[in-house]
C-alpha cells in the first residue's frame, strides 16, 4: 500500500503534499510547522503507520515501534485517541496496533507489557514526561523503570502544540539530547510541531536546535482546493467593550450573539473565570446547551462535557486554555481573553476552522485585560502587552493576516534538566523519609504543579476504612494545584496517600506535585459538573468505581498468587522461553540476550527460601484443598498467607546474592534483583528492620549469614546451599569487595540509564508473560508490580 492509498483508506482523500513528504522522507523530520486545521495529527500518525507497515525495509527499520503522542492538556487526549483508533481500524490493523491513552488513573495500564509490537500512546505532558523521567505520575513507583525504559528506547515522540508546553518543552528537547549523548538500545526520535514553532525554545545544552530538519507547507499545499478553503477562511476581529472582570457581561454577550445550530466558543485564562461565566450562562436560562471545559474536572465530569468536542455539536462551550491544543472545533463566534500571542493564534484557529462561514458570519471578539500583575495571571504583563499591540493593528485574524506578523525568537523555559539530574532519577529508592525526587519543575511551570485527587465516602477526620483501599480510577481523579489543596487542608480536611512500606493509607500533611491522594467527600473542594473550586462548602458526590486491587506495597508479591500452584522449575523454564521469544521478535534491539537468559533462569531462585514457601503454602483456611506434592513453588492458589511473615522480604535479593556467591557477574545480578522494581541501586534496610541479636545486618527481610537451602532451577542448573552475605550492602569497600551500590552505579555509567532500564524491563515483561501462562482465568487484572 502506498501513502496515497493509505490516506484514501483512512481519511477518504489523498494526502497533502507536506503529509506525503513527511512520510516518505529518508529521515524523520524534527520540526513540523503548519497552520492550525491543516492536518498535523493525521500527518504524523499516518506517516508513522506507513513507515512502520508499508514502506520499504530501510524506512521501516529506521522508524521506532512506539509512537508517543504528547499533548499539553488532557482535553485533547480522548479526541486524538479516538481519531488514531479510527484510522487504524480503517486500514484493518485494529487487532495488531493498540492505541492507548495515558491520562492518570488506571487507563490502559498494561501497554508496557507489549514492547515487541507497534503501539500508539497518547497522553499529556504530565503523564508522559513524568514517566520518561522515571517518576510516573499516578502509578506504582515499582513500575516506573519499565515505562522509563520503553519511552526512552524505540520510540518516536511527537510534541503537539509546543507553544503551550512551557518547561515541558525544554525537558523534551533536553531528553532527546541526552538520549543521543548517553545512548539507547534502539533509536528514539522527537518531532516538535505547532503553527508557531520557534527553534529557539529548543536550544538546550544537550540539544542544540541549530540544524533541525524542518518541514512546512509547499506551494502545492497552498493550491490544494480542500486545504485552501481552511487557509483563507475569514475571521473578522473586534474588541468586546466591557470591564475585564465583568463575567456576567461576557456571558450575556455570548448568549445574545449565539446562533442556533452553530458553536460559540468562550476561552478565558483562568479556571475560576470560566466557572463564573458558566454559572452566569445558567442563570440567564438560555435554552442553548452549555458545556464547561477546563483542567480541574474529574475524569467522569470531563467525559460528560466532551460531547462538545464532537463534530456537529451546537451550543456554547466555555473553556480555559485546554482548547488551544489542536481540538478540531470550528466555532462561528469566538470570544477570548487577551493572552500571549502564540496562545491567541491557537484560539483563532478554532474559529471558522473549516471555512464554512463568510466574512459577515464568523466573529472573533477579544476581552482586554489590564497589565497590572494580577489580571495577567497565569501570564506575564509583557506577554499581554505584546499581544495587545499586535491585535490593535488587525481587523481580521485569518491565516493570511497572521502570517504577516513576524515571530519573536525565544529561549528555552527554565529550569532545564541536567545530565546529573537524570542520572539521579534513575535511582527509584525513596529517601529515609519515604520521599522521592520531585520532577514537577521539569514537567510544568511552577504555577501549574498539580496533585491528583479522588474523593470517596468516609468520615473527614478518620483514615479510609478497609474496603476503600482500591486504586483510584481515572473517573475519580481531578488535577488540583498543590497550593490550593494545601489551603483546603488547613480548613480541617485530611488527605491520605498510599504508603508502600506499610501497605495502607497514611495521612499526607504536605501533598507534593505528582502525588495521588484520597479525600473524604466531606472535606469538599469540588462541585459536581463545575470542577475544583477549593471551597469546603462544595462537596462532590463520590464516583462509583470498580474495586481494583490496592496499590502494591513494599513486601507484596501479587504475581506469586496466581490462583494455581506452579513449581519453581516450570516457571523458570517458562521465563527463559519468554526471553528467547522476545529476542526473536526484537532482533534490532541492542540487548545482552545471554545475560537476560541467565537472569531469567535465576530470577526467582530465592522463592525456595523457607520464609517465601511458608507464605505460599502456610496459613491455609480450614477446608482449603491440600498443597500438591512437589515444590518448591513459584506460584500459589491464593489460599496461603497474604504476606510473608518476614516484613519487607524480597526473594529477588536472595536470588541475586546466591548468583554473586557462585561467581556471577554484576549485570546479571542487577537484572535478577531489579525484576520487581524493588531492589535496584541500593541494598538498604527498611526503617522498621533491626540488627540480628548477634549484630549482623538485616535488609529487606534477608538475614546476613543465614543459609539459603538451594534449589534446582531447571536447565541443568542446581544452586547448592548458600550463605547469604549482606556485607555487600555496606557503603565503600572491604574484605567483601566492592559494595552493591558502587557496582550498580558503575553499570549505569557503563551502559547508560536508558539501555539499562530497557534491559531491566525486558526481563520483567518475560516474567509477567510467564506468570500469565499458567495463571487461573480469573486472575485479578494485573498487579502494579
Amino acid at each position: 500500500m502506498n501513502i496515497a492509498e493509505l490516506y484514501q483508506s483512512a481519511l477518504g482523500h489523498p494526502p497533502y503534499d507536506y503529509q506525503q513528504r513527511l512520510a516518505e522522507a529518508s529521515a524523520l523530520a524534527d520540526l513540523l510547522t503548519v497552520p492550525t486545521g491543516a492536518g498535523k495529527t493525521a500527518a504524523v500518525v499516518l506517516g508513522w503507520l506507513w513507515r512502520r507497515r508499508f514502506a520499504p525495509a530501510g524506512l521501516r527499520l529506521g522508524t521506532p515501534r512506539r509512537l508517543v503522542y504528547c499533548l499539553p492538556t488532557r482535553a485533547l487526549v480522548s479526541q486524538t485517541t479516538a481519531a488514531c483508533a479510527s484510522w487504524i481500524e480503517a486500514v484493518g490493523l485494529q487487532d495488531e496496533i493498540p492505541v492507548c491513552a495515558l491520562m492518570g488513573g488506571e487507563v490502559d495500564r498494561h501497554w508496557d507489557e507489549r514492547p515487541d509490537i507497534d503501539q500508539i500512546l497518547v497522553g499529556t505532558q504530565d503523564m508522559l514526561l513524568s514517566r520518561a523521567l522515571n517518576r510516573g505520575y499516578a502509578m506504582s513507583a515499582f513500575r516506573w523503570p519499565v515505562q522509563f525504559g520503553w519511552l526512552n528506547n524505540d520510540a518516536l515522540w511527537v510534541f503537539d502544540e509546543t507553544q503551550l508546553m512551557g518547561v515541558g518543552l525544554s525537558t523534551a528537547a533536553q531528553l532527546q539530547g541526552l538520549r543521543s549523548a548517553l545512548g539507547t538500545a534502539a533509536e528514539t526520535r522527537s518531532l516538535f510541531m505547532s503553527a508557531t514553532n520557534d527553534p529557539g525554545r529548543l536550544r538546550t545544552i544537550d540539544f542544540r536546535a541549530t540544524a533541525l530538519d524542518a518541514l512546512g507547507l509547499s506551494p502545492d499545499d497552498e493550491a490544494s482546493p480542500q486545504l485552501a478553503v481552511r487557509l483563507t477562511a475569514p475571521k473578522p476581529l473586534a474588541p468586546l467593550e466591557c470591564a475585564p472582570d465583568d463575567t456576567d457581561a461576557i456571558a450575556s454577550f455570548a448568549a445574545e450573539r449565539h446562533t442556533t445550530g452553530t458553536l460559540t466558543l468562550v476561552v478565558v485564562n483562568r479556571v475560576a473565570r470560566a466557572q463564573a461565566i458558566f454559572r452566569a450562562l445558567h442563570k440567564i436560562g438560555h435554552s442553548t446547551p452549555v458545556r464547561l471545559l477546563h483542567s480541574r474536572l474529574r475524569g467522569g465530569d470531563r467525559a460528560a462535557a466532551e460531547d462538545a468536542l464532537q463534530p456537529g455539536f451546537s451550543g456554547i462551550v466555555v473553556s480555559t486554555q485546554v482548547v488551544e491544543a489542536g481540538l478540531d472545533l470550528s466555532a462561528r463566534l469566538l470570544v477570548t481573553d487577551l493572552a500571549p500571542w502564540a496562545s491567541l493564534v491557537q484560539r483563532f484557529g478554532r474559529c471558522n476552522r473549516t471555512g464554512a462561514f463568510g466574512p459577515d458570519e464568523a466573529e472573533v471578539v477579544w476581552v482586554d485585560l489590564p497589565s497590572d500583575g494580577k489580571a495577567s495571571v497565569p501570564y506575564s504583563d509583557h506577554e499581554l502587552d505584546v499581544a495587545r499591540a499586535r491585535l490593535a493593528g488587525l481587523a481580521d485574524v485569518g491565516i493570511p493576516s497572521l502570517q504577516s506578523i513576524p515571530d519573536e525568537t525565544e529561549r528555552p523555559a527554565l529550569p532545564v534538566i541536567r545530565r546529573r539530574d537524570l542520572l539521579e532519577l534513575f535511582d527509584t529508592e525513596p529517601d529515609l523519609a519515604g520521599h522521592h525526587i520531585d520532577v514537577s519543575r521539569f514537567v510544568r511551570s511552577s504555577e501549574d504543579r498539580d496533585v491528583h485527587v479522588a474523593w470517596r465516602n468516609f468520615p473527614a477526620d478518620k483514615a479510609p476504612p478497609e474496603g476503600l483501599d482500591g486504586r483510584p480510577t481515572a473517573d475519580e481523579l481531578a488535577r488540583v494545584p498543590v497550593g490550593a489543596l494545601r489551603k483546603l487542608l488547613k480548613k480541617g480536611g485530611k488527605a491520605w496517600r498510599w504508603d508502600r512500606l506499610r501497605g495502607d493509607w497514611q495521612q499526607e500533611r504536605q501533598p507534593a506535585p505528582g502525588h495521588t491522594v484520597l479525600l473524604s467527600t466531606a472535606a469538599g473542594g469540588y462541585a459536581d459538573g463545575v470542577g475544583w473550586t477549593g471551597s469546603a462548602k462544595d462537596r462532590p458526590t463520590a464516583v462509583p468505581a470498580p474495586m481494583l486491587a490496592p496499590p502494591d506495597a513494599d513486601g507484596d508479591d501479587p504475581w506469586s498468587q496466581t490462583g494455581t500452584f506452579v513449581d519453581l522449575q516450570t516457571h523458570l523454564d517458562d521465563t527463559v522461553a519468554e526471553v528467547e521469544a522476545l529476542a526473536e521478535r526484537l532482533p534490532d534491539i541492542d540487548a545482552p540476550w545471554t545475560d537476560l537468559g541467565e537472569a531469567a533462569r535465576w530470577h526467582d531462585a530465592g522463592k525456595a527460601h523457607p520464609a517465601f514457601q511458608d507464605m505460599l503454602t502456610g496459613g491455609r483456611p480450614e477446608g482449603a484443598p491440600p498443597v500438591p506434592s512437589g515444590g518448591p513453588w513459584a506460584k500459589s492458589d491464593r489460599r496461603g498467607r497474604a504476606r510473608c511473615s518476614r516484613p519487607h522480604f524480597r526473594h529477588e535479593l536472595v536470588s541475586s546474592l546466591a548468583w554473586l556467591a557462585h561467581g556471577g557477574d554484576d549485570l546479571t545480578a542487577y537484572l535478577i534483583a531489579a525484576h520487581h522494581g524493588k531492589v535496584r541501586l541500593h541494598l538498604r534496610a527498611r526503617p522498621t528492620e533491626r540488627l540480628q541479636d548477634n549484630g549482623a545486618p538485616v535488609a529487606l527481610g534477608v538475614h546476613d549469614g543465614e543459609m539459603f537451602p538451594g534449589a534446582a532451577l531447571g536447565g541443568e542448573v542446581l544452586v547448592p546451599e548458600t550463605s547469604m552475605d549482606l556485607r555487600i550492602s555496606a557503603l565503600g569497600g572491604g574484605e567483601h569487595g566492592t559494595s552493591w551500590h558502587h557496582r550498580m552505579t558503575a553499570l549505569v555509567r557503563a551502559h547508560g540509564p536508558f539501555r539499562l532500564a530497557m534491559w531491566e524491563a525486558l526481563l520483567r515483561v518475560a516474567d509477567w508473560r510467564a506468570s500469565r501462562l499458567r495463571a487461573a482465568p480469573d486472575l485479578t487484572e494485573g498487579s502494579n508490580d
